[in-house]
C-alpha cells in the first residue's frame, strides 16, 4: 500500500505526453535537453538502456521516492535489495545531477564497499556499455574506495570519527542504519547536508540581486529560491522499538502525515516484507523454512517482514542488554589490546571442525572492574578454520591482554589445550597452560572446599589459570540464569564501538599488536587493516547481543531445561546459518569471572596444630 498526504499531492505534468506532440527536426541542444527529460521521468528505460536491467515496479517507485524527496528511508526485509536499489540509485542521480557527490557509509567499511562493489558490477557487465562511459577514475584504498562520474563522486568510506569529518558531500547514502550511533548520526553525518551543493553559484546570484533589489530593479520577495537538493537515504531491515532506527522511522512517518508543514525538507519512508515481492524476485525455499518456527517468530517478523518487535520476548532481553551497552565515551571499548593495570577472564567454546556448516570455535575477553568485579565485554572472536588459526589467536590473546582466568568448554578443551602448548607460537611466548581443579557444581561447604583447593593450585605466573567446565544440565542451568540475572541487573556490560569514537579511534589504530598484522586474522581471504580489526569487533560485540536474544528456553516433560536457537534456525544447513557460539563463549566468561572472583575471595586456613616436642631422660 503506498500513501501520501494531502500536503504531498501535486499536479504532475504528463512528460511523455509532452514530448509525444514534438515533430520534425531539433536541434542538437534541444534534443540533449528533451533526451535528458525522458530520461529522467522514464527511470525503468533508463536503467535497462544504462546495465540491461529491468526494474520491478515498486524499484521504479522507491527511486522516484528517493529524487524526489530530502529524507529516505526502507525498512525492507532480507532479500528485498535495499542495496541493489541503492547502487541504482548513486549512479541515476550522478548522472541527471552533475558534479553531485554521494558519500556511502555504514557501521563498517566492508558494509559500505559493498554498496560500492555493486556498482562496480553493474558497469563491468557488457549490457552496461553506455553506463561505464560516465565513469572515469577509480581509486581503491584500505580507508577509501572512490569513482569520479559526471564531475562528481561516489565514495564509499569507514565511519571513524576523525575520517567521516574530512569529507564533504550533498548525497548521503547510510546503509545497516540501525547500527550506526544516534550521536554519530546527529553530529557529524546530518551537518553535511547543511551546506548546499552549488554554494558558488547561490553566492553569485545573491550578489547580483542584492544590488537589484539596492537599485529597485526587483523587490526583496522575487529574490530567487533555491530548491533544497541536499539527500539522507537511510537503507535499514526492522530492528527493536527501542532503538533509534524505530525512533527515527516514527519521527518521519509524524513528519508526512502531519498536516502542518516542516521547513523545507521533505520525507519519504518505505516499508517492505518479502510477501510484497513479485513470485520470482523471492526464494520460497528459504521463507518456508525460516517460517518452520512460527511466521509470528520475533526474528522472522524483523528479518523478513520488516516488522519492529519489541525486544524483551526473548529469554535474554535485547531491551536489558541494550541498556548494558556502553555508548559514546564511556570506557572500556572495544579493545584489540588489554588496557595497563586491567585484569581479563577468556571464555572459550571450541569447535575443530573446519565444515562450512559447522558451529564457530569462539572465544569472548571480559575485563574486569577492581572496584566492583564486574566484567565488561570487550573483544570477541568467532570463526572457523584449520586448529592452527585458533592457536594462533588465543596465542595473540595471551600477550595482548593480561588474561587471568580461562574457562572452557570440557568438550574438545584438552586437544586444544594440547595443541596449544605443542605449537611454536606458545613456546616462543613461554607459555604452557595448565588447568586447576574446581567443581562449580557443589554447593555449600563442598563449594567453598574446592574454591580453597583451586585457589592453592592456581598460579597465573605459571599460567595455571585454565578450568574446563564440564556442561552438566545442572550447569547449563545455573550458567544462563546467572547470565540472565547479571544482564537484568546491570551486572554484565558490553563495551562501547571503537569506530564512533574519535580519540578511542585514533588511540586503538596506533597501537602495535603482539604479532604481526598478518596473523591476527579472522577471513583467510586477505590480511585484515587495523581499520578492519577495529570494526570487526565492534560488530562482533552486537553480533554477540543479537545471539543471546535469540536464545529460547524450554522445558522438556522430563523437567530438564534446554537453551537454544529456535529449531527452524537450527535446521538450517547454510554456511551462513544463525549461530550460537558467541553467546555460548560470553556464558563461559561471564561463569568464569564468577569462579575467578569466588576463588580470590576463598580464605584458605594458614594455621597449622602443632606440639612441643619432650626429651625424655
Amino acid at each position: 500500500m503506498w500513501s501520501s498526504p494531502e500536503k504531498y499531492e501535486r499536479e504532475v505534468e504528463d512528460v511523455n505526453a509532452r514530448l509525444a506532440k514534438i515533430e520534425g527536426f531539433l536541434e542538437e541542444k534541444e534534443a540533449r535537453s528533451t533526451l535528458a527529460q525522458f530520461l529522467r521521468n522514464n527511470l525503468f528505460f533508463t536503467t535497462y538502456l544504462l546495465t540491461g536491467i529491468k526494474l520491478a515496479p515498486f524499484q521504479e517507485i522507491t527511486l522516484r521516492g528517493m529524487f524526489n524527496r530530502n529524507f529516505s528511508m526502507c525498512v525492507w526485509g532480507r532479500g528485498c535489495g535495499k542495496s541493489f536499489i541503492a547502487s541504482v540509485y548513486c549512479f541515476l542521480q550522478c548522472i541527471f545531477e552533475p558534479n553531485t557527490k554521494i558519500l556511502i557509509a555504514g557501521p563498517t567499511f566492508r558494509t559500505a564497499r559493498f554498496i560500492f562493489n555493486n556498482i562496480e558490477k553493474m558497469v563491468e557487465t557488457k549490457e552496461a556499455t553506455l553506463l561505464a562511459q560516465a565513469f572515469g577514475a577509480k581509486a581503491k584504498r584500505n580507508d577509501q574506495y572512490e569513482w569520479k562520474i559526471n564531475g562528481g563522486t561516489i565514495t564509499a568510506i569507514p565511519l571513524s570519527g576523525e575520517k567521516i569529518r574530512g569529507f564533504r558531500a550533498n548525497i548521503l547514502v547510510l546503509d545497516e542504519y540501525l547500527l550506526l550511533p544516534e550521536d554519530i548520526i546527529r553530529n557529524v553525518l546530518m551537518p553535511f547536508l547543511v551546506a548546499p551543493q552549488d554554494m558558488k553559484r547561490r553566492m553569485e546570484i545573491k550578489e547580483i540581486e542584492d544590488k537589484l533589489v539596492a537599485d529597485g530593479v526587483i523587490k526583496e520577495e522575487e529574490r530567487t529560491k533555491f530548491e533544497n537538493k541536499s539527500k539522507m537515504i537511510a537503507l535499514s531491515s526492522a530492528s527493536y522499538t527501542f532503538e533509534n532506527l524505530y525512533k527515527t522511522y516514527q519521527e518521519w512517518i509524524n513528519k508526512i502525515q502531519s498536516n502542518e508543514e516542516v521547513g523545507d525538507a521533505k520525507y519519504f519512508v518505505s516499508q517492505m516484507g518479502y510477501e510484497a515481492l513479485p513470485e520470482e524476485m523471492i526464494d520460497r525455499t528459504i521463507i518456508e523454512e525460516a517460517q518452520e518456527g512460527g511466521s509470528s517468530h520475533f526474528s522472522f517478523q524483523r528479518e523478513y517482514c520488516a516488522q519492529f518487535t519489541d525486544g524483551s520476548d526473548s529469554y535474554f532481553s535485547a531491551k536489558k542488554m541494550e541498556l548494558c551497552t556502553l555508548k559514546g565515551e564511556e570506557e572500556p571499548c572495544t579493545l584489540m589490546v588489554g588496557r595497563s593495570g586491567k585484569r581479563y577472564v577468556l571464555g572459550v567454546d571450541p569447535n575443530m571442525s573446519d565444515s562450512p556448516t559447522a558451529d564457530y570455535f569462539a572465544m569472548s575477553v571480559m575485563e574486569i572492574d577492581d572496584n566492583t568485579g564486574q566484567g565488561t565485554l570487550v573483544h570477541t572472536y568467532a570463526g572457523l578454520g584449520s586448529l592452527n588459526k585458533h592457536v594462533k589467536y588465543l596465542a595473540y590473546i595471551l600477550q595482548a591482554f593480561n588474561i587471568v582466568f580461562i574457562c572452557l568448554d570440557n568438550a574438545g578443551s584438552d586437544t586444544y589445550l594440547d595443541s596449544c602448548n605443542e605449537s611454536q607460537f606458545f613456546k616462543d611466548a613461554g607459555i604452557n597452560l595448565k588447568t586447576i581443579p574446581l567443581n562449580s557444581d557443589a554447593e555449600g561447604v563442598e563449594y567453598q572446599k574446592t574454591l580453597k583447593q583451586a585457589k592453592q593450585k592456581y598460579n597465573q605466573e605459571n599460567y595455571q589459570i585454565c578450568f574446563n567446565q564440564v556442561f552438566t544440565s545442572n550447569f547449563i542451568r545455573r550458567a544462563n540464569e546467572y547470565l540472565q540475572a547479571c544482564i537484568d541487573y546491570k551486572k554484565i556490560w558490553f563495551a562501547s564501538r571503537t569506530a564512533s569514537n574519535e580519540s578511542f579511534f585514533n588511540r586503538t589504530s596506533s597501537i602495535r599488536l603482539p604479532y604481526p598484522k598478518k596473523l591476527i586474522f579472522i577471513d583467510d581471504r586477505k590480511e585484515w587493516s587495523m581499520l578492519d580489526f577495529i570494526e570487526h569487533q565492534d560488530d562482533m560485540i552486537y553480533q554477540t547481543k543479537k545471539q543471546c536474544s535469540l536464545v529460547e528456553h524450554k522445558s522438556t516433560a522430563r523437567g530438564s531445561q534446554n537453551f537454544d536457537l529456535p529449531q527452524h534456525l537450527k535446521r538450517s544447513t547454510s554456511a551462513n546459518k544463525a549461530r550460537k557460539d558467541n553467546y555460548s563463549s560470553l556464558m563461559l566468561a561471564n561463569w568464569g569471572l564468577k569462579l575467578y572472583n569466588d576463588i580470590t575471595k576463598a580464605e584458605i586456613n594458614t594455621n597449622k596444630e602443632t606440639f612441643e616436642p619432650i626429651m625424655l631422660f
